[in-house]
């Protein structure tokens, strides 16, 4: 579908993905190269989704650098930043504003530093007006590895997991995956902890979990590096030190998961713990308990690239039937893969990346969709549909529990697979269901 305008987006800002990164480097604060709207949007977006509190600095951009530059205030604004939070990292995001004007944020840290400063501080470009959240998270992941990750000297049997913008339930999910086979891991980067904080009444400002700079450093000595759902960033460790870069679906269903644990097994010759075998089985018996409900009902989904593909491949699994597919951002990645998918399942579908919310309304008004699977951007066409919304991926914040809605692994595929599945027999129940070619069958084991 080709056209000039968009009406509704259906993704965020790229500085947004850059702090969702950020967020999972132990001792960060960012630091947005613009207004102080810009910060305060995106501390709004991240605490409403998360419901963890957020703090984003901001050089606090106005009328009058618009005209003479923001450099004074950049640089103002990373002492402020250094003095009063110590952080062990400041990563210094460029917004629409510094863009615009032609900022060089490069430039201007080079000269902070040259000034005597020690801090770790990471320039990230990130132009707001183009690109989206997705595209922001792998610009950030890009500049840390550039920045921080060091030399190789003697190579560790571990892989780096990059893992793109996920819920801290499945980050958290992956990591339980990986210690259960006994395999080494460095995960680039980590909110699994830090955007689903415990609470012990100690107030912080900046990171106290993620993964630390010291590991990141070492990052070249890894075998190899996992990228998940079309993340990029590896390539950086692939083409500067020659660490095999590895591109894996998000592994969340049977096939994705067996694929990611196949993958795990062959790097490490790791054998596949009994839980994760239990699982395994529990998750294929749950797809058949729900098989009755599932079976041909037709699916919308819209969310991101990664997330898009993983849940295209588990309602086939389930037995349903993707009817459209759509991403709020532009992704080769997804295209091959919900391609491959088609081809793979025989079936045909409306898919589009770069679409927004307007697409997918007008999709749904005219075609017989019985579940919408996203974010909470998709309610209100949910709603004026009359279909029912199954909230997944960034940002849900109409509901509670965002940061612990999981799907990845085997276990993350059973609350999916439940979820879903009582999702369509609230909708649709007493509609009825008829189990067919069951001659004798006692009348009471049939749902009408």
């Amino acid at each position: 579908m080709n056209r000039n305008i968009t009406i509704n987006p259906g993704r965020i800002c790229q500085p947004l993905g850059a702090v969702m990164a950020f967020l999972g480097v132990r001792g960060v604060m960012p630091l947005i190269h613009g207004s102080q709207g810009c910060s305060t949007y995106m501390r709004f977006q991240i605490t409403r989704h998360f419901r963890e509190p957020v703090n984003i600095a901001s050089s606090s951009l106005n009328e009058t650098t618009v005209v003479y530059g923001g450099e004074k205030n950049l640089l103002k604004a990373i002492r402020t930043v250094e003095e009063n939070y110590k952080p062990e990292v400041i990563g210094v995001i460029s917004g629409c504003l510094s863009e615009t004007i032609g900022d060089d944020i490069n430039r201007i840290v080079r000269i902070y530093r040259d000034a005597g400063s020690e801090s770790r501080i990471i320039p990230v470009s990130t132009p707001g007006f183009k690109g989206s959240h997705v595209d922001g998270y792998d610009m950030a992941v890009t500049s840390i590895l550039r920045s921080i990750a060091g030399d190789p000297s003697d190579q560790i049997e571990r892989v780096n997991v990059i893992n793109g913008i996920m819920s801290p339930a499945d980050t958290y999910e992956l990591k339980s995956i990986l210690r259960s086979m006994g395999t080494e891991f460095l995960m680039i980067t980590d909110t699994s902890e830090s955007l689903d904080e415990p609470f012990n009444g100690d107030p912080y400002f900046i990171t106290r979990h993620g993964t630390p700079i010291s590991k990141i450093e070492g990052a070249s000595n890894s075998m190899a590096t996992l990228s998940l759902g079309g993340c990029k960033g590896g390539r950086v460790l692939e083409g500067r030190y020659g660490i095999k870069n590895i591109g894996l679906e998000i592994p969340a269903g049977l096939e994705n998961t067996d694929r990611f644990i196949g993958k795990l097994t062959e790097l490490f010759d790791a054998s596949i713990s009994p839980s994760l075998m239990r699982d395994r089985g529990r998750l294929i018996d749950a797809m058949i308990d729900a098989h009755q409900y599932t079976y041909g009902r037709n699916v919308a989904i819209f969310t991101d690239p990664g997330y898009a593909v993983a849940i295209t491949s588990m309602v086939l699994e389930m037995g349903m039937t993707p009817s459209a597919v759509f991403t709020g951002s532009e992704s080769i990645y997804f295209n091959e893969k919900i391609s491959q998918l088609q081809k793979e399942y025989g079936f045909k579908c409306m898919a589009m990346s770069g679409a927004d919310i307007f697409d997918l309304q007008s999709y749904i008004s005219e075609k017989p969709i019985d579940v919408l699977i996203g974010n909470s951007y998709c309610g209100r066409a949910a709603e004026e549909n009359g279909i029912p919304l199954m909230r997944v991926g960034f940002p849900v914040y109409d509901r509670l529990g965002s940061q612990r809605i999981r799907i990845a692994g085997y276990s993350g595929g059973i609350e999916f697979v439940d979820s879903l599945t009582n999702l369509i027999i609230e909708r649709y129940y007493d509609e009825g269901y008829e189990i067919s070619d069951v001659s004798d069958a006692d009348e009471s084991c049939c749902i009408r």
